[in-house]
C-alpha cells in the first residue's frame, strides 16, 4: 500500500473507532462523508438506498462542496433511476461488493454515452463509483461518490476496497443502535439502578439514549448488549457488526463491570430492569 493510501486509510480508521465509541448514538455521517471525499477527491458523496425495479430511492445523508436540499437530491436519484443508473442496476442485480465506477461497470465508451452520465455531468460530476453496503436483496444500499472531470484512478478504487470493511462496520453499528431504540423506547424502568445512579433520576428518564448514559453504556456496548439478549454467541455478534471476536469479548467485559453483574443472563436481565432492553415477553 502507497504512503499516501496508508495515511488516507489510517484517518478514516481513526474516525471509524472515534465514531464506534463516541457517546452520541446519532448517526455521525457527516464527518464519515466528509473524509471519505477527501480520501477519494470527491466533488460530491452521498449515502443512498435505491430499488431499481421499483424505481425507488432516497438519499439518506451527502455531502457536497454546494448547497442541495432533500428535495433536489430525491429528485434526482429518481431521475438517475429513471435513466438506467449503472450502479443501482449492477448492485441490486449482482452478487458482486466491490467497490465499482460506472465505467468499470459499463465499459467506457456505454458509460460516456448513457442517459445517467449525461445527467451526472450535469449536476454533482461527471464519474460516479459506488461503494455499497449489505442490503436485503433486490434494493442498492451504499456511498455513491462523484469526480468532476476524470475518472477515479486505481489508487482510489484501492482505498475505496480498503475502507469498505470499516464503513461496512459503521452501519452495522448505526443499523444496530436504530433497532436498539425502537425497540427500547417502549421499556420502562421496573427496578432501582445500581447504587451510583439516584433512582429518581432513572425513573424520569424516558429517552432510550439518556437512560443508557445514565448506566453508563456506550453506543457500542449497547448494540452487543442487544444481540446479547438474543442469545448469540460471541462469534455470530462479530459477524453481524463486523468485527473480531476478541473485541466482542472487550465490550461484554464492559457490559458486565458497567451493570454490575458477571454473567449474560444477569446483564440482560439487569438491563431489563433498567429499560435498556425490552421485557422478557410471557410467551418466553
Amino acid at each position: 500500500m502507497g504512503s499516501v493510501l496508508w495515511r488516507d486509510y489510517a484517518h478514516m480508521l481513526g474516525l471509524a473507532v472515534a465514531v464506534l465509541e463516541h457517546p452520541d448514538p446519532e448517526p455521525a455521517w457527516s464527518s464519515v462523508l466528509a473524509e471519505l471525499a477527501r480520501g477519494m477527491h470527491a466533488s460530491a458523496v452521498s449515502l443512498s438506498q435505491a430499488s431499481y425495479a421499483k424505481r425507488t430511492g432516497r438519499v439518506v445523508a451527502w455531502k457536497s462542496a454546494h448547497a442541495l436540499s432533500q428535495d433536489y437530491l430525491d429528485a434526482l436519484t429518481a431521475r438517475q433511476l429513471r435513466a438506467d443508473n449503472p450502479l443501482v442496476a449492477h448492485y441490486t442485480s449482482a452478487r458482486d461488493h466491490t467497490p465499482l465506477s460506472a465505467s468499470q461497470i459499463m465499459g467506457e465508451r456505454s458509460w460516456l454515452r448513457s442517459r445517467s452520465h449525461r445527467l451526472a455531468r450535469q449536476t454533482l460530476g461527471a464519474h460516479m463509483l459506488g461503494i455499497p453496503l449489505p442490503a436485503p436483496a433486490g434494493v442498492a444500499r451504499g456511498f455513491v461518490l462523484h469526480h468532476p472531470q476524470d475518472d477515479f484512478t486505481a489508487e482510489e478504487l484501492a482505498y475505496a476496497r480498503r475502507v469498505q470493511p470499516l464503513l461496512v462496520s459503521i452501519d452495522s453499528h448505526y443499523s444496530a443502535l436504530a433497532r436498539w431504540r425502537a425497540a427500547a423506547t417502549s421499556a420502562a424502568p421496573a427496578c432501582p439502578a445500581p447504587s451510583r445512579v439516584a433512582p429518581s433520576r432513572v425513573a424520569s428518564v424516558t429517552d432510550p439514549a439518556e437512560r443508557a448514559a445514565e448506566a453508563g453504556l456506550t453506543p457500542r456496548q449497547l448494540t452487543v448488549l442487544t444481540l446479547l439478549a438474543q442469545a448469540m454467541p460471541a462469534t455470530a455478534i462479530a459477524r453481524r457488526l463486523h468485527i473480531s471476536p476478541r473485541t466482542v469479548h472487550k465490550h461484554i467485559e464492559g457490559i458486565y463491570r458497567r451493570l454490575g453483574v458477571c454473567d449474560r443472563l444477569s446483564a440482560v436481565m439487569r438491563a431489563q430492569s433498567l429499560g435498556l432492553l425490552p421485557p422478557p415477553s410471557p410467551d418466553s
